[in-house]
């Protein structure tokens, strides 16, 4: 809604019960953006002869504290407070401002109430003039993730709606905090059509105090915000996922990360290979995200597609999914999940074999050796196990395995696959792609784990 448009609604409302409504459809209606809502509104001129004006900003109160009156927080106070008073509850120690403010160089910066900061929030250099640069991530990946505050044309201040995800749970439910999102409203005009509104209007859901005069009208509201989370799409994404147990294809279910109770696999087309390998290193039976090595995720490349564990899957940050996921497919023969996976990687995840890693092809075999042994210096020079599409990909390949390991092409015992090799190492081209070179790549990485072995 836009601000003429509410200030003319305002002036115009018939009840208290409509200004209650215009108040919660202002922060959670069909026009506020799908993520955030408004924080802290301000908008109008109000002067002792004309005009006017409407202030707008967010509390968290505890549930089970009633609406006793309006204004239940000082706007933009901070603080901690006893909860208990001379054997009394001090109710304002479960009330909080959602937006405080914070002194930076001079400045007043807006920021997200330090009594709401989670370890899912992050703080970036203050280059914004009005308000603390923070960022939410809900991912597995330590991404940047989505700003907690922004400004819009339409309100001062708007904040993401999953940072109240933490203190805004159902009654029901046994998960807590449980607080409720209240509207805190000053609404200023020079008008008399609310004479006949005087007084205070307490209900379960508002509690609002009409203030008015011939000349001038004064009104204040506290207001409960439902269900702001209500009409909140749910993660789950357009790919088909293989069922662990039963072998069906279903829907994909995006409510677990670690495979305890419900598992699939989604298989994705080769193709998904030429994407990841743009953010991430390819690593036995792994990905490694190249921003961040402490991400990592299970995935298994086999000859006709690439496979996610779906807890791994669920994982991979959105913008991630959003890249790979038009490369979903079901194969043909899902009827049996071994014919899904590696022996590898079955023995890893549904056997428990701490031998697994026996099981891997040649590439994999040397890329676990690194992993474990070099990683750091392997990565340094971009090091990544991914099939040669060509001679100059063997090449370059090469060339960092002798500069990493310095054990050399010519070291090795002439053969008619050495020669091969020496001949791609010197001259390989991009346009040269010949049968045997994924042969001719596994040799050579069989060789040089062998080697390696012998001073691990």
């Amino acid at each position: 809604m836009k601000p003429i448009d509410r200030l003319i609604k305002l002036k115009n409302v018939t009840s208290v019960d409509e200004l209650a409504s215009i108040i919660t459809t202002i922060i959670n209606g069909p026009n506020t953006l799908d993520n955030y809502i408004p924080a802290i509104i301000e908008e109008g001129e109000y002067t002792q002869e004309k005009g006017e004006d409407f202030y707008l900003k967010l509390v968290l109160k505890h549930q089970s504290i009633p609406l006793e009156k309006t204004w239940i927080k000082n706007n933009l106070s901070f603080g901690l407070e006893e909860p208990f008073e001379n054997n009394k509850i001090n109710k304002d120690a479960f009330i909080h401002n959602v937006i405080t403010t914070r002194k930076y160089k001079s400045r007043d910066l807006y920021q997200l109430n330090p009594l709401l900061v989670s370890d899912q929030i992050d703080e970036y250099e203050y280059s914004n003039s009005d308000f603390v640069n923070a960022y939410f991530n809900e991912e597995y990946s330590n991404i940047k993730g989505n700003a907690v505050l922004i400004t819009t044309n339409n309100n001062k201040l708007e904040i993401l709606k999953n940072v109240l995800k933490l203190f805004i749970n159902d009654p029901s439910d046994n998960f807590y905090p449980k607080y409720e999102l209240v509207a805190e409203f000053e609404y200023r005009l020079h008008d008399s059509r609310f004479l006949n509104f005087n007084g205070e209007f307490n209900t379960k859901n508002y509690f609002i105090s009409v203030s008015a005069h011939k000349q001038n009208t004064l009104i204040h509201g506290s207001i409960i915000i439902p269900n702001i989370f209500e009409n909140r799409t749910d993660n789950n994404r357009n790919v088909k996922v293989i069922d662990l147990h039963n072998n069906i294809t279903r829907l994909h279910n995006s409510s677990h990360y670690n495979g305890d109770t419900v598992e699939g696999f989604v298989c994705f087309k080769k193709d998904v290979i030429n994407v990841l390998k743009e953010d991430y290193y390819f690593y036995d039976l792994q990905i490694i995200e190249k921003n961040n090595t402490r991400n990592s995720y299970l995935i298994d490349v086999l000859e006709d597609k690439v496979v996610f564990w779906e807890g791994e899957y669920n994982k991979l940050p959105e913008i991630v999914k959003d890249s790979i996921d038009s490369y979903n497919f079901v194969p043909l023969d899902i009827s049996n999940n071994r014919n899904l996976i590696s022996s590898s990687m079955a023995a890893m995840q549904l056997s428990a074999d701490w031998n697994w890693h026996l099981k891997l092809p040649p590439q994999y075999l040397l890329a676990n050796l690194i992993r474990e042994n070099y990683f750091k210096r392997a990565i340094d020079m971009d090091l990544t196990f991914i099939d040669p599409q060509n001679e100059l990909d063997l090449k370059k390949f090469i060339l960092k395995i002798e500069l990493l390991t310095e054990i050399q092409l010519s070291n090795f015992k002439a053969s008619s696959d050495v020669n091969r090799l020496l001949e791609i190492r010197s001259s390989g081209q991009k346009n040269k792609v010949s049968k045997d070179l994924k042969l001719l790549y596994q040799k050579y990485c069989y060789a040089i784990q062998s080697e390696l072995n012998k001073w691990i």
